[in-house]
């Protein structure tokens, strides 16, 4: 179970998120008893007895074979290794029931080359309330008998070459189908990344320019090589913790979340304390507003202007996404394996829908990434990007220590604060490195502790550390001054 913290800041400005929110058990829903009294579970009821929607799929479309063909197959093998874990998570103003893939929402990230076999096995702890599945997207199987509930206390194995180069979603298929719906709500999502065979093509951003008095277009290229961030978004449709599907029938939205948290990339404390100004909210909605949150306390995007910035984008909900950057253009939008646009403001994303989003930061400054419905704005999809070193108190505080590497030296503030780790996907061939992570995602202790033993930073430790050194420093400075 996941420790829990009752110290989190509500957004009292934001009428949306009211409401009841939370509680109950995770089995009491589980084929249709979390409807209303609106809505008909007849046929739930039947589903259930019957043991699951049974899909029965002919196995010829199973075009992958078995694990031990692909295995032995000669290609590159990528493991990967699922957990299903049901634990407490929390949320603004509360906490909440949730299902989680190794105990994180997303899941861990899956990245490949087009062409890999992916190997990949879920475990069904024998704590585990109820059955799990798998549904790959990046797959071409069939459905049965691959993707079928894998029982508690057993292990499923999954095996299929990924040809077809995109982002793709996984989910937990329920059980047999049976309340895919709350499992996946619920926090069981994650993304594949399959990276293209001949590599990413080089992004190509039109300006303008001035020759002998006259405005001409200037083509300006950059290396497929990008520094990378992902994005996954989706909904909480919860009534005392639990997950109530009567809202999600009714689109009744008890929060959106990216990266599994609300509001998980705004300003807290620890950027209040490095630009001088302890104790205020630099930003209208700043719930996870303290360091003793530890993992669970928001973080900034940081990226260097004038270098390309991949972002990989999915709606893991069944809400529309229309993305946007406040202050930006989308400079190239693809899908698959195609360009679907060159130059764009906002790009629509319906559920389980993906896109890679190629742009240049060309000034430096603050960037909102947003669902452009105003619903989803305030009831927690804003995330705030950080373009060069606009905030000199920061520089000045941490920059001129010794004690971290410089943002100057950077060109970001992820010199000095790292990225979040949640927010940066496994490096492909063709990714610039961050200069460091720091610890933060919607997981639990273990997860967190495992990500600070392959270094990433816990900003609650380093902050007062960079801090105390300030100080010191200042006072040393003070010193010689006094005695000369």
């Amino acid at each position: 179970m996941n420790r829990r913290y009752s110290t989190i800041m509500t957004v009292a400005a934001i009428a949306v998120m009211g409401g009841a929110l939370f509680g109950s058990s995770f089995t009491g829903t589980q084929t249709g008893a979390a409807l209303s009294t609106d809505y008909k579970v007849d046929a739930y009821d039947a589903i259930e007895k019957m043991g699951g929607l049974q899909l029965v799929m002919p196995e010829a479309y199973a075009v992958s074979g078995t694990c031990s063909e692909l295995l032995d197959s000669g290609r590159t093998v990528v493991n990967f290794d699922l957990t299903a874990e049901s634990v407490s998570m929390p949320m603004v103003g509360g906490e909440y029931n949730a299902m989680t893939f190794s105990g994180q929402i997303p899941g861990p990230t899956l990245r490949v080359t087009q062409g890999d076999v992916v190997h990949m096995t879920l475990a069904i702890p024998g704590d585990e309330p109820t059955q799990h599945g798998n549904d790959m997207h990046a797959s071409q199987m069939s459905a049965k008998p691959y993707m079928g509930a894998v029982n508690i206390g057993e292990t499923g194995e999954y095996c299929f070459i990924a040809e077809v180069p995109g982002v793709y979603k996984y989910h937990c298929s329920g059980v047999n189908v049976a309340a895919m719906d709350q499992h996946v709500l619920l926090g069981m999502y994650g993304i594949t990344i399959v990276d293209p065979l001949d590599g990413y093509k080089r992004l190509m951003v039109e300006k303008t320019a001035l020759d002998g008095g006259e405005v001409v277009k200037d083509r300006q290229f950059y290396s497929g090589d990008a520094i990378e961030f992902q994005l996954q978004y989706n909904q909480l449709y919860l009534t005392d913790g639990n997950y109530d599907m009567g809202k999600m029938m009714a689109h009744s939205t008890s929060g959106t979340v990216v990266n599994g948290q609300q509001f998980s990339y705004v300003p807290n404390d620890i950027h209040n304390l490095l630009n001088g100004h302890p104790g205020t909210n630099i930003f209208v909605a700043q719930p996870w507003n303290s360091m003793d949150l530890k993992q669970y306390q928001s973080q900034l995007l940081f990226i260097p202007t004038g270098e390309h910035v991949r972002i990989f984008v999915e709606n893991q909900g069944n809400e529309p996404l229309y993305w946007h950057i406040v202050g930006e253009i989308i400079d190239r939008v693809t899908q698959g394996n195609r360009v679907q646009a060159q130059g764009t403001e906002t790009w629509l994303l319906g559920g389980s829908q993906n896109m890679i989003a190629d742009i240049v930061f060309d000034e430096p400054g603050v960037y909102v990434a947003v669902n452009h419905d105003y619903a989803a704005i305030y009831s927690g999809a804003a995330s705030v990007f950080v373009a060069g070193l606009p905030l000199p108190t920061i520089n000045e505080t941490a920059t001129a220590l010794g004690v971290v590497q410089g943002a100057v030296d950077a060109g970001s503030y992820a010199g000095v604060l790292g990225n979040p780790s949640d927010a940066v996907p496994p490096a492909g061939a063709q990714s610039i490195g961050h200069p460091a992570l720091n610890v933060h995602c919607m997981c639990t202790d273990d997860v967190a502790n495992a990500a600070i033993e392959n270094g990433a930073i816990p900003l609650w430790e380093a902050v007062p550390a960079i801090l105390a050194a300030a100080a010191a420093a200042a006072e040393a400075e003070a010193a010689v001054e006094a005695e000369g």
